[in-house]
C-alpha cells in the first residue's frame, strides 16, 4: 500500500448539488485560501454568497469566479473586528438578499507580529489588541445573526474555522493558539444558548492545508508529508467540504462540534518517526507483515 499524494484542487472549480438553495451565507475573510474556497462551494451548492473581506479587490475576484461559475454573490468590504462594522456589513448583505441564515467566521486580524513571538516577549497591550478584535470576529457576527434570526423565527447555522493550534500548541504562537482555544470553546457555549431557537454552531479545524500563500507542495517522500496519516496535506476542498456539510440541512442534528479534517493527525498518539517499532510506516503490503515480524 502506497502512500497517498498530495492533492492540489482549484477551490473555484466545483460541481453542486443544490443543497443550499435558498439559502444567504455570509463568509468572512473569503478574499483567498481557506475562505475562497468556502464561499465558491457554498455557491456551488446554490447558496446566495456575501464575500466579506478587507481587500476589495480579493473579494470581487471571488465573486467574478462565483459568477463565470453561475452562482450567486455580492462583495462586501469590510473590517469584521470593529461591531460597528459588523453592522454594516449585515445591513449590506440584508439590502440584497433580505437576510442571512448561514454565517462562516473565518476572518483573522494580524496585528503586527503579535500571533507569531514567544511568550515571553508579547507585549500585554497587543495581547490585549489582539485578544479583542479576534474574538470579536466570532461574536459580534455570530450574535449580529443570531439576534436578526431568533426575532424572525427562523432557523439559521454558524460555522467557526479553528486550528490545530487549538488543542495542540505551536511553539511561539501564543496569542493564535489562544484566540483559536478562544473560538471552540465560543462554539460549544453558544451551540447549547442557541440550540432552542434553530441555530445551530460548529466548528472545523483544519490541519495543514495547502494554500495559495504557502503552497506546501509535499511529495511522499517529505517528512512532513510523513508525519500525517494520510500522507498528504489537506486541501482547500477538503475544509469547505467540511464547511458545507455543517451548513447543509446533512447535519440538522449536529451542533456544539469540533470537526477535525486533518488526515488523521489528531487521531495519532505520536508522529511515525518516533514510534519505536514503526519508524516509517508500511510501504506496500509485501511489507506489511515483515514489519510485524521484527
Amino acid at each position: 500500500m502506497t502512500r497517498v499524494p498530495p492533492v492540489f484542487d482549484s477551490p473555484d472549480v466545483v460541481v453542486g448539488h443544490g443543497q443550499l438553495v435558498g439559502r444567504v451565507a455570509l463568509v468572512t475573510g473569503a478574499g483567498r485560501n481557506i475562505g475562497r474556497g468556502i464561499a465558491c462551494r457554498l455557491a456551488a451548492e446554490g447558496a446566495s454568497v456575501a464575500v466579506s473581506d478587507i481587500d476589495e479587490g480579493a473579494a470581487k475576484d471571488v465573486v467574478e469566479a462565483i459568477h463565470t461559475a453561475g452562482g450567486t454573490a455580492t462583495a462586501v468590504v469590510g473590517d469584521a473586528s470593529h461591531p460597528a462594522t459588523v453592522d454594516r456589513i449585515f445591513d449590506a448583505v440584508e439590502d440584497v438578499y433580505g437576510r442571512v441564515d448561514a454565517l462562516v467566521n473565518n476572518a483573522y486580524a494580524r496585528i503586527g507580529a503579535t500571533s507569531f513571538k514567544p511568550f515571553l516577549q508579547v507585549d500585554v497591550a497587543d495581547w490585549q489588541a489582539f485578544m479583542a478584535a479576534n474574538t470579536s470576529l466570532f461574536f459580534a457576527t455570530s450574535q449580529r445573526m443570531s439576534r436578526t434570526l431568533a426575532l424572525a423565527g427562523a432557523p439559521g447555522t454558524i460555522v467557526n474555522v479553528s486550528s490545530h493550534g487549538a488543542a495542540r500548541a505551536h511553539r511561539e504562537h501564543i496569542p493564535y493558539d489562544s484566540v483559536k482555544g478562544a473560538m471552540e470553546s465560543f462554539t460549544r457555549a453558544v451551540a447549547v444558548d442557541l440550540a432552542p431557537w434553530g441555530i445551530r454552531a460548529n466548528c472545523v479545524r483544519p490541519g495543514s492545508v495547502s494554500v495559495d500563500c504557502e503552497r506546501m507542495d509535499w511529495g511522499p517522500d517529505d517528512v512532513r508529508s510523513t508525519q500525517i496519516p494520510m500522507g498528504r496535506p489537506g486541501s482547500v476542498a477538503d475544509v469547505a467540504s467540511a464547511v458545507l456539510y455543517l451548513t447543509s440541512a446533512e447535519s440538522a442534528y449536529v451542533t456544539g462540534q469540533i470537526f477535525n479534517v486533518d488526515g488523521g493527525m489528531a487521531a495519532q498518539a505520536r508522529a511515525p518517526q518516533v514510534e519505536p517499532r514503526w519508524p516509517a510506516g508500511p510501504t506496500n503490503l509485501t511489507d506489511f507483515p515483515a514489519r510485524l515480524l521484527h
